[in-house]
């Protein structure tokens, strides 16, 4: 697998948060709810400063005031004021905090179903798309790249609905308490767009530059310690900690570029807001000192002017997280938008008239021809082995067979259909593949024979690793069925991990079985063991199996002889043998 290249040629996507915010969809409902209370929050912390104007002027001038509509004695203001200045901030906190607790269900709703829909296009996409990937990089796409999404995601959606309507608010105080402060508050605001959209760009800029490096990152270490038997048996350690070292040196200079200009937001926000509430101050005092009457109505605008400086910061802070989010988003879509093989056609019937190979070529994507041609056929219950030397072209035919590849050329049959007109899906439910080297999931002995079978009940699972001859050493185990087998099987013995891939197989009940060779890595008393669960599953049944041994090839049906992706001699092995024929990449052992 080769590392792709660095992610920062990616150019981010403007409407790319439009397409994170189109999956609030099923999430509608709490959305409404929770705009209603930061409707709601806004309005009482309008009202809260619209109070305090008329509060101050009470206790300071005496005397009854006039609130909108309503006419306050003396005795109203020492109670009753007060304790609405109060219940309007009890209930401001109150409507926040459930504003605050439906936005995170519907971000966390939204992260969900991005992080479902990219985890289940990962599963179709056809391997050569992986081939051009590092396995790191997809893992930092579910963990940093998700993770910054999710914060992004969760902080903008709640900001945006509460604190754009809290400024809304108090800009109409704002406005009703004196018009012509409001034109000063009204004129700084705007000034502080320019400053903020340009931090915004450099910030989504560097926000996708350093996520690329992180995933970097992520691939060099996940490459290491999958291989870390090999470098620590060449003593490498200190040149992978030196790569190591090199890429975080390439992480943190593009970190601390978007820190710094993320770090310029707030101040740079709340050094305009200043000098507007400055300029507002220097104005409301000179017009209270030639005017008295107005002294409350200015301090229920200084009010209101100190509760925009909150919001407002948080919108600021919130552009940052969004160009943050933005530079994840882009990653994450750039899989989402890789298409997967379409697959469609009709539904594959068990291998009753046998498979045939007719000219099939196989050319990759960087040119390199496999299969040139290759002809031959697989009678239904026969057993034909395909030999030749590495690179011949036999993984080549069991690509083709299992889907993960196209033919370039030629055609494969399928019961005298073509392969092509016939579902993938299909044609591998007819099927079963035992690799070279069998590779388990984490988790139990169950779990991973139940890859064959979902359903398959405890006696079928015990009958499978019977005919597979694994029952012994399943039995074995304290836990039997349920033992863990480790990562990718690891706590198994090779030979253990081939019978249980067997046994997988047997549960399946393939019209076609493929085999890769699978006791070419094995001692000879373990293969004796697994070559008996093989010849179990072989009865009867149509097999093809890529021959590294000449054990293996002994009891076929047919041999295929293969070489530079081309079929250079076949027949019984007898007939072979009678021409004196010997084939590259097979031993007698």
């Amino acid at each position: 697998m080769t590392a792709a290249s660095p992610s920062p040629r990616l150019k981010p996507d403007k409407r790319v948060w439009w397409r994170v915010v189109a999956r609030v969809g099923p999430y509608r409902g709490p959305l409404t709810l929770a705009i209603f209370f930061s409707l709601f929050a806004a309005s009482a912390g309008a009202l809260w400063a619209s109070l305090v104007g008329p509060l101050m002027r009470s206790l300071i001038g005496g005397g009854s005031i006039t609130w909108g509509p309503f006419q306050l004695e003396r005795d109203d203001l020492t109670f009753k004021l007060p304790l609405a200045i109060v219940a309007a901030a009890v209930l401001k906190a109150v409507a926040s905090w459930l504003h605050a607790g439906l936005m995170s269900r519907v971000s966390q709703g939204v992260l969900s179903r991005l992080r479902e829909e990219l985890y289940g296009r990962l599963l179709v996409l056809p391997p050569r798309w992986f081939e051009q990937r590092h396995s790191g990089e997809l893992l930092s796409h579910f963990t940093s790249d998700v993770s910054q999404l999710e914060f992004s995601a969760g902080q903008a959606l709640a900001s945006i609905t509460k604190d754009s309507l809290q400024v809304l608010g108090l800009l109409i105080v704002c406005l009703v308490t004196d018009w012509r402060l409001f034109l000063i508050i009204f004129i700084v605001l705007p000034g502080t767009i320019l400053p903020v959209s340009r931090f915004a760009r450099g910030a989504k800029k560097q926000a996708t530059q350093s996520q690329a490096s992180l995933g970097q990152l992520s691939m060099l270490v996940s490459e290491q310690l999958q291989n870390l038997p090999v470098v620590q048996t060449y003593r490498a350690e200190g040149r992978a900690l030196e790569r190591f070292d090199a890429e975080q040196s390439r992480y943190l200079a593009a970190m601390k570029r978007s820190l710094f200009i993320r770090g310029a937001f707030s101040p740079t926000t709340e050094f305009l807001g200043i000098i507007g509430l400055a300029v507002a101050m220097v104005v409301g005092t000179r017009a209270v000192q030639l005017d008295p009457s107005l002294a409350g109505n200015f301090v229920s605008f200084l009010a209101a002017a100190v509760l925009l400086y909150q919001p407002v910061k948080s919108l600021s802070n919130t552009a940052s997280q969004i160009s943050l989010g933005a530079g994840a988003a882009v990653r994450l879509f750039e899989v989402l938008d890789s298409e997967a093989d379409h697959d469609a056609g009709g539904e594959a019937q068990p291998l009753t008239l046998g498979l045939r190979l007719n000219e099939v070529k196989l050319t990759y994507p960087d040119g390199r021809e496999a299969l040139k041609g290759v002809s031959f056929s697989v009678e239904p219950g026969t057993h034909v082995a395909l030999v030749g030397p590495s690179g011949a072209g036999k993984s080549s035919v069991f690509s083709l067979l299992l889907g993960h590849g196209t033919a370039s050329g030629g055609e494969v049959q399928w019961n005298g259909a073509p392969l092509s007109s016939l579902s993938r899906r299909s044609v591998r439910s007819q099927l079963a593949w035992v690799p070279q080297d069998p590779v388990l999931l984490s988790g139990s002995i169950r779990d991973n024979l139940r890859v064959g079978r979902a359903d398959a009940t405890d006696a079928q699972l015990w009958a499978a690793l019977e005919r597979a001859h694994a029952a012994a050493f399943v039995r074995s185990f304290a836990a039997g069925l349920e033992e863990d087998v480790g990562e990718r099987g690891g706590r198994l013995s090779g030979g253990q991990r081939q019978r249980l891939a067997i046994a997988r197989a047997f549960l399946k009940e393939p019209s076609l079985l493929l085999l890769d060779e699978p006791t070419s890595a094995l001692d000879s008393e373990t293969e004796a063991e697994v070559q008996a669960g093989l010849a179990e599953l072989m009865k009867g049944r149509t097999t093809l199996v890529i021959a590294h041994r000449l054990a293996t090839i002994r009891h076929a049906d047919r041999i295929v002889v293969m070489e530079a992706g081309r079929v250079v001699d076949e027949g019984t092995p007898e007939a072979l043998a009678a021409k004196g024929q010997s084939w590259s990449g097979v031993t007698s052992a």
